[in-house]
C-alpha cells in the first residue's frame, strides 16, 4: 500500500472509532448550543440565546 492508502485507512479508521464512541451513549455527545434557536457563531457574538422549546430569552454574561 502507498503512502495515499495507509492515510485513507487511518481516516476511516479514526472515523469509525468516532461513530462506536458517540453509539455508546444515549442521546450521543452533548451539545448545548443546540438548544437555542439561534446558530453557535451567532451565539458567539451575540452573547444571547433563545430556546427552542419556550419563548423566553437567555443572556450570558
Amino acid at each position: 500500500m502507498n503512502r495515499s492508502m495507509w492515510i485513507l485507512a487511518a481516516l476511516f479508521a479514526v472515523m469509525a472509532i468516532a461513530l462506536v464512541y458517540q453509539s455508546e451513549f444515549d442521546s450521543g455527545v452533548e451539545r448545548p448550543w443546540n438548544d437555542c434557536k439561534e446558530n453557535l457563531l451567532q451565539q458567539m457574538f451575540s452573547n444571547s440565546c433563545t430556546p427552542r422549546t419556550g419563548g423566553v430569552s437567555i443572556q450570558t454574561e
